[in-house]
C-alpha cells in the first residue's frame, strides 16, 4: 500500500476529573470520552528524498525525511507535531534500521487537512496522531495489535491511546482485519494518564462545540492544580464535570462568558468544557433545539468573529 486517507476524529470529555499527582510529574485523570462525527482528513504517502521539489516543512526520523502539507496555519511543523512524533514511535517500535525492511521508502508525505481548532481540548493533535500510527500500521501489513499501538501512543501523548481505539472504531472498514479491532468502540473509560481505555457504550447526543478563539495550554492548566486540590478519588466516575473548569474559567474570561451564555442562552441539558478548554460543549438529545442553539450563537459571533462554532454529533 503507498498510500492510505484517514479522518482524525475528535474527541471530547463528558467528564474529567483529576485525582492526584504522580511522583513523575504527570496527573492520574479518570474520564469518559466520546468520539465526534467532526474530524480532519490525513493522507500520509510514500514517496522519496527527491522530493524536495515540495519544499515543505520536513524532519528526519529514524531515516526517513517526513513532509508536512497542511492547510493549517497554526499547528506546529517540527517534532513538536504529534503526527512526525506518531511516526518516530511508530518506526522505534518496529525496531529496523532500514525503512525498506518494513516496507517504507525513505521519505513519506502526511497531508493533514485541517478543520478541527487547535489547542481547543478536544484532541486534534492527537487525532492526528491517532491517524498516523494506524495508517502506518496498515502501509506496512500490519505488525501490531491496536492495544499495540495504543501502547505506543501512550508512550507520547496521554489522549493518544483513546483517539487511536476511537478512530480505529471510526475507521473500521478501511482498517477491517486490524487484529483487535472488534474491541474498538466510540466511547471509553479512561484512567490514570490516559493509558487506560476500557471500552464503554456511546451516550448519543446532538453536540454544539464553541470555541472563544483562544487557546489553553494543558501543561500550565495541570500545574494549577498543584495549589487547587483534587478530586477525591472515592467520588470519581461522573457524568458531566470537568475539574479543568476550576482553572480554566478564572484564567479565560472569554471562555468563561461563553460559557454563562451558553448556559443561559442555548436551552441545552448540559454545558460543559471539553478537556482543558476552551471550547465548550453544549448537549442536546433533540435536534431542533440544537439547531435554535447554533442559530444563537451564529448570531453571537456577528459581534465577536473570533467565535467558532459547529454543530455535530457522537454518532447517533
Amino acid at each position: 500500500m503507498d498510500k492510505i486517507t484517514l479522518n482524525a476524529h475528535a474527541k471530547i470529555n463528558l467528564s474529567l476529573e483529576i485525582t492526584g499527582k504522580r511522583p513523575d510529574g504527570y496527573h492520574d485523570i479518570v474520564s469518559f470520552m466520546q468520539g465526534l462525527s467532526l474530524h480532519d482528513v490525513l493522507s500520509i504517502e510514500k514517496c522519496t528524498q527527491k522530493a524536495t521539489k515540495y519544499n515543505l516543512p520536513h524532519c528526519t526520523v529514524n531515516g526517513i525525511v517526513v513532509y508536512l502539507c497542511t492547510d493549517a496555519k497554526t499547528i506546529p511543523t517540527d517534532m513538536d507535531n504529534l503526527a512526525f512524533r506518531a511516526v518516530k514511535a511508530f518506526t522505534d517500535a518496529l525496531g529496523k534500521k532500514d525503512p525498506e525492511e518494513y516496507g517504507l521508502t525513505d521519505a513519506l508525505l502526511i497531508d493533514i487537512r485541517k478543520d478541527l481548532p487547535v489547542s481547543a481540548g478536544i484532541g486534534g493533535g492527537s487525532a492526528n496522531a491517532a491517524a498516523c500510527l494506524l495508517g502506518l500500521n496498515e502501509m506496512t501489513d500490519r505488525p501490531f495489535t491496536l492495544r499495540q499501538l495504543m501502547e505506543i501512543g501512550g508512550g507520547f501523548g496521554a489522549d493518544v491511546p483513546f483517539s487511536t481505539f476511537m478512530n480505529a472504531y471510526r475507521n473500521r472498514k478501511v482498517l477491517d482485519g486490524l487484529k483487535g479491532l472488534e474491541e474498538a468502540s466510540d466511547a471509553a473509560w479512561t484512567a490514570g494518564i490516559g493509558e487506560i481505555v476500557e471500552r464503554a457504550e456511546c451516550i448519543p447526543r446532538y453536540v454544539i462545540m464553541a470555541n472563544p478563539g483562544t487557546a489553553v495550554l494543558t501543561k500550565a492548566a495541570y500545574k494549577a492544580f498543584d495549589e487547587i486540590g483534587y478530586t477525591d478519588a472515592d467520588c470519581a466516575g461522573k457524568i458531566f464535570v470537568n475539574d479543568m473548569e476550576k482553572y480554566t474559567l478564572r484564567a479565560d474570561k472569554k471562555a468563561a462568558d461563553l460559557k454563562r451564555f451558553m448556559l443561559e442562552n442555548l436551552d441545552a441539558e448540559e454545558v460543559l468544557m471539553s478537556g482543558s478548554g476552551p471550547t465548550m460543549v453544549a448537549y442536546y438529545k433533540d435536534i431542533d433545539k440544537a439547531g435554535k442553539g447554533i442559530a444563537t450563537l451564529a448570531e453571537m459571533a456577528v459581534t465577536d468573529a473570533s467565535i467558532r462554532a459547529w454543530l455535530t454529533d457522537t454518532g447517533i
